[in-house]
């Protein structure tokens, strides 16, 4: 019998400095009214949702960025909203706890109870001041490695694992996902454009996808903010890897895709890439962290 889910990546702009937290949730709102509209069931905002991309540089006035607590007051509505539709959904931001500050993002389900946080691992960019001018971002000078690992969420409509931005460039963050029994991966980006950024952001999605016989959803906070162009192309993708559905612009914008979380199953007998690993030979990805 198929299991169908209707999900939806909700695509933001960008959030340009002195944008009131208020101001914010207003337009996640709105896209939460028209995902309700059109009848989702999982929606994912992305990496960061509430702030603007703070970490495009280095800067000493970044508290007035994190929260405390999740949810915070700023955001009861949209949590509020999304109980009384019985809509699961993921959203981004900026963790502290105590001294330590993450990229943070949490999976709330259907009937509002918040699974674990998940803390972003792979930090991309440069802890301290970039004198060549090279770095594009500089997120390890305001988090700490995230020391959650990657959990698998058992939410009422699937299973779900969640990658935040630079997670979702390693292939180990999609099989460690897809050893517990992901059956969604959802993974929230601000990515700098370059020249190539769309083309390797779908790849590795895509592929992360195929390799595991899963779904991906990869969604953006998307435009030029605050002068820097974040890239789009939120998109929903099957466990063959191809695209069903892609954000036509760089601003607020819901991709919807009604998936079928069955197609997994000859997907995954028929290549059986779980079923055919041999991790005995496998030792040097954990031993090793570079050549």
């Amino acid at each position: 019998m198929p299991r169908y889910v209707k999900v939806a990546a909700a695509q933001t702009g960008p959030i340009n400095e002195g944008t009131r937290r208020e101001e914010v949730v207003s337009r996640l709102l709105l896209l939460m009214d028209q995902a309700v509209e059109e009848g989702v069931e999982l929606l994912v905002y992305p990496e960061l949702a509430l702030t603007p991309y703070f970490p495009k540089r280095i800067r000493d006035d970044y508290d007035q960025f994190f929260e405390t607590a999740m949810p915070a007051t700023v955001v009861e509505p949209l949590f509020e909203k999304a109980r009384r539709a019985r809509l699961a959904f993921h959203l981004g931001y900026a963790e502290r706890d105590g001294d330590r500050r993450y990229n943070t993002a949490v999976l709330v389900d259907e009937d509002g109870r918040i699974f674990e946080r998940y803390r972003k691992i792979h930090l991309p960019g440069l802890a301290h001041p970039d004198p060549e001018g090279l770095a594009r971002v500089f997120e390890p000078y305001y988090f700490a490695c995230g020391d959650t690992g990657f959990r698998v969420y058992d939410a009422k409509k699937a299973r779900i694992g969640i990658a935040i931005c630079q997670d979702r460039r390693y292939a180990e963050t999609y099989r460690c996902l897809g050893l517990q029994g992901a059956e969604i991966i959802v993974a929230g980006y601000n990515t700098p454009a370059y020249p190539l950024a769309l083309a390797h952001n779908e790849l590795v999605m895509r592929a992360g996808a195929y390799e595991n016989s899963l779904f991906v959803i990869g969604v953006a906070k998307a435009g030029v903010e605050d002068g820097m162009e974040l890239i789009g192309g939120s998109s929903v993708i099957t466990p063959l890897g191809e695209v069903i559905a892609r954000a036509a612009t760089t601003g607020d914008e819901l991709v919807t895709a009604r998936i079928d979380l069955d197609q997994m199953i000859p997907t995954r007998k028929r290549w059986n890439f779980f079923g055919r690993r041999h991790p005995e030979h496998y030792g040097i990805i954990t031993e090793r962290r570079g050549p």
